[in-house]
């Protein structure tokens, strides 16, 4: 009764009922007395404890132990008690028998059900039969021409590992494991024990690797001693020791990631001729840097190097591929540290994850640094010296993004947990929690979303200054230059691109994840794809010493004189007389 209720069940209250129950089943108890302790420990594997390991562990062996010899007590005939969460199965009297099996089957329940336990006295190999609905199997083979006389065979089936607390192997994925206990009396001759398990599941993730165990009561713990591996399916997993104790299979599992392709065409084009764009920006800038101030040249080319960069590593090394291990049972039987597996970081792909990390905060610190140098010339345009702005810019825009790289690497990345930095699909940060949520622990958040944020929310407030300052008429001046209002909006347009304002948009998208598919979330793939692209013709292709030296370049292209004769172009001189000599002809090289 006082465990009928295991929700409210404390360690207190775990430890004390099994030192009660490990006494009533010590003192021979009657049939009525036996089936109160059962369903005791049955109420028992349904407590719902978070730190488990409070219980103590001398009080839990000693039950287990105690269960084990409670199942051989019948020396003749069957006996079989069911509960829930607990089955004590009794055989005796073997006579001439090869081998004893036990199964249990699952039903529309974890629960166990007396109709789905099915002994067999009389086998010396394990059955096919019904193993798509198989829970646990259990055969002990017995040495032929040994005497059974007064040999029994016992068997317990626990519904979880809660009486059975590894210190060494833990469950962060909160993963449960059956257990079977398999017992013969002493003086029986035991040949092998094979044992099949129905791999569990576990959310969102996929088998990697199993270990055949069992509780070792000398150190409290589970150990591979004596165990070893015996195949492995979808629907079973086969082990096969050479004694009989408390057996479980330990099992470990990775996500189930379908490492899709992050590229869509979209992206691949947009990021192409962003990367042409900045280059041909870069090397534009850097030919005619004297037509201009030496910072708006250094400004600009290094918002456009950090871009092109950007862009490189991310359509050359954003996509992850899969561990040379796939996911499956291997053959060595090692004991698993953990249901979680994680795959040891190789470096590769943290490399690129923490390269685009850089990168991409450095755009955006060159961003805002831009944004100042705008503010200051609007504020001081007849300033002169530049010099303590050049120095402070190259140390901010360079050094502030490796500051902040430095500290979200050694605050989360280690070589056995590398995705604590970074995600396991993509080379880029960790974000999501196991549920798909935005986890505030993880690098994502602190260590971009919230210095972007503040950077984009300072470019925003330059961004409308500037525009305000633009579009305003002083009375008091009078200038013969008049600004069309289609050059105003170009201004403000290059402005708004090259302060990468468009990623505004993906901080929309965080608030509503499903609009990812929506138009919101292809304007702002296209638009952040493209800002290489978008800075080319807005800084580059529009300027009047660009199309000089486009016309310069093309003068320099030899064209192939036969193979343009074909096409004449008459020019007129004056008379209208097709005859006359003075039209001239000119191939298209001449002219």
């Amino acid at each position: 009764m006082l465990t009928s209720q295991p929700t409210r069940l404390t360690p207190d209250n775990i430890t004390t009922a099994a030192k009660i129950v490990t006494q009533l089943l010590n003192s021979t108890p009657t049939e009525e007395v036996a089936v109160a302790a059962v369903a005791t420990v049955s109420q028992l594997l349904s407590a719902n404890i978070p730190d488990v390991g409070t219980v103590s562990s001398s009080a839990t062996n000693s039950l287990t132990s105690e269960l084990a010899s409670f199942s051989l007590q019948h020396k003749e005939g069957e006996s079989l008690l069911v509960q829930p969460n607990l089955v004590v199965q009794s055989v005796g009297g073997l006579g001439a028998s090869r081998g004893v099996e036990f199964l249990a089957q699952t039903g529309l329940s974890d629960q166990f059900v007396a109709d789905r336990i099915h002994l067999n006295t009389s086998t010396s190999q394990l059955s096919n039969d019904n193993t798509s609905a198989l829970s646990v199997q259990i055969l002990i083979q017995l040495h032929p021409g040994a005497s059974r006389a007064g040999e029994s065979v016992g068997f317990v089936l626990y519904q979880n590992d809660l009486l059975f607390q590894s210190v060494k192997f833990k469950a962060p994925l909160g993963t449960t494991r059956r257990v079977i206990s398999a017992s013969l009396t002493n003086g029986g001759r035991l040949g092998l024990v094979e044992l099949r398990f129905r791999p569990t599941n576990a959310t969102g993730a996929v088998l990697h690797d199993f270990a055949c165990v069992f509780w070792d009561y000398a150190v409290s713990d589970w150990s591979t001693a004596g165990c070893r591996k015996n195949g492995s399916s979808n629907t079973s997993l086969g082990c096969v020791c050479d004694h009989t104790t408390n057996f479980a299979v330990l099992m470990s599992f990775r996500n189930n990631y379908a490492y899709t392709e992050a590229l869509n065409w979209i992206s691949i084009l947009g990021c192409s001729l962003s990367v042409a764009g900045a280059s041909v920006t870069i090397i534009f800038q850097i030919l005619t840097r004297r037509s201009r101030k030496a910072n708006v040249t250094l400004l600009l080319v290094s918002i456009c190097f950090s871009l092109l960069v950007f862009y490189l590593l991310f359509l050359l090394g954003i996509n992850n591929h899969p561990p040379n291990s796939p996911p499956g049972a291997k053959e060595a039987n090692v004991a698993l540290p953990s249901d979680e597996h994680e795959e040891r970081d190789s470096g590769v792909c943290t490399a690129v994850a923490a390269l685009l990390h850089y990168f991409l905060l450095a755009t955006f610190a060159w961003n805002t640094l831009y944004a100042t140098q705008i503010f200051l010339l609007v504020l001081r345009p007849l300033a002169q010296n530049d010099r303590p702005f050049t120095i402070a810019a190259l140390v901010a825009g360079w050094g502030f993004p490796a500051a902040v790289v430095a500290v979200t690497l050694g605050a989360t990345y280690t070589p056995q947990h590398p995705l604590n930095y970074r995600q396991e699909e993509f080379c880029w940060l960790a974000a999501l929690d196991k549920e798909k949520r935005l986890d505030l622990r993880k690098p994502m958040l602190w260590g971009f979303l919230l210095p972007v944020a503040l950077m984009l929310l300072y470019n925003c407030v330059i961004y409308v200054y500037f525009t305000v300052e633009t579009c305003r008429t002083n009375p008091t001046l009078r200038s013969t230059r008049i600004n069309s209002p289609v050059k105003k909006v170009l201004s403000s347009l290059s402005l708004s691109v090259v302060l990468g304002l468009s990623w505004v948009l993906g901080y929309l998208l965080l608030i509503d994840t499903a609009s990812s598919n929506n138009v919101v979330g292809i304007i702002f793939c296209v638009l952040t794809t493209t800002q290489g692209l978008q800075i080319f013709f807005l800084f580059t292709a529009r300027t009047s010493a660009f199309k000089k030296k486009l016309s310069e370049l093309l003068q320099l292209i030899p064209v192939p004189e036969i193979a343009l004769h074909h096409r004449k172009f008459v020019l007129w001189k004056g008379s209208r007389d097709k005859t006359s000599e003075s039209y001239t002809t000119m191939s298209t090289s001449q002219f």
